[in-house]
């Protein structure tokens, strides 16, 4: 875990798309966090499958935080990832941390 904090700490995006089941239905999220302008960065969204087509997000937040222990904990108690399931985001990132 500790290149996943060196990389977050060097300002890469990290992050998942993923699908997962709930209440017996398929949702979709994508997670993503980063150091930008000496803040941490913290994106989430989910949305139910059948609503992608309406855009209804039940979830759809970008938190910033100052401290990187702060950011990491809203990410774990937010999603059911973990950081280490965060990969180097390539190409398309998950969130523009200018916002």
């Amino acid at each position: 875990m500790e290149w996943v904090l060196s990389m977050i700490k060097s300002g890469k995006q990290l992050g998942k798309r993923f699908s997962y089941e709930k209440n017996s239905k398929t949702y979709w999220s994508s997670v993503g966090i980063q150091k930008h302008d000496g803040f941490y960065k913290v994106y989430i969204d989910e949305i139910e499958e059948s609503q992608m087509a309406a855009e209804n997000y039940e979830k759809d937040e970008l938190m910033k935080f100052s401290d990187i222990e702060e950011a990491m904990n809203y990410l774990e108690k937010e999603t059911i990832l973990k950081l280490a399931d965060l990969k180097p985001c390539k190409g398309r990132k998950i969130f523009n941390p200018n916002f």
